[in-house]
């Protein structure tokens, strides 16, 4: 059995995981090296940062919209550093919502940005400022390694 499904399980049979993160598109609030405790589904609201299964992988993201169509409820979520909404996805998809962040080795740039992130979240101005300074950090890194 592999982790995701292990995973799926324990949360379906109610108990909390906590699991490594990997990639930028909730960057600065979470990046690749992680810790985030999931607990199970519950009540979902805007803002929530929640964990889905999508094409056979874990997603973490922000909800920012729920709906119903054809009397099916859906969520669709975000990347605080993407510009555009994810495919929306139903409850079944679902696994459950960030309780806790755990983080290590946080560089002063990266407390900056956690520090002001409340102000970005909810605009496109937080990914336009975390696009410029991943750009940015590519940048420096070449630099550096000549």
């Amino acid at each position: 059995m592999n982790v995701k499904k292990v995973s799926k399980q324990l949360l379906d049979d109610g108990f909390n995981i906590r699991i490594s993160t990997y990639g930028s598109s909730m960057f600065p609030l979470i990046t690749t090296g992680d810790k985030i405790t999931v607990s199970p589904g519950g009540n979902f609201v805007i803002g929530n940062l929640i964990v889905f299964t999508r094409n056979d992988q874990m997603v973490c993201h922000r909800l920012v919209r729920a709906f119903e169509k054809g009397g099916i409820k859906y969520y669709q979520t975000q990347g605080d550093s993407f510009f555009g909404l994810d495919e929306p996805v139903t409850v079944d998809q679902i696994l459950g919502k960030v309780k806790r962040i755990e983080r290590e080795h946080v560089s002063p740039a990266r407390r900056i940005l956690i520090f002001i992130h409340p102000i970005l979240k909810f605009s496109k101005l937080n990914a336009f400022v975390i696009a410029i300074l991943i750009k940015l950090n590519e940048i420096f890194r070449l630099q550096n390694s000549h």
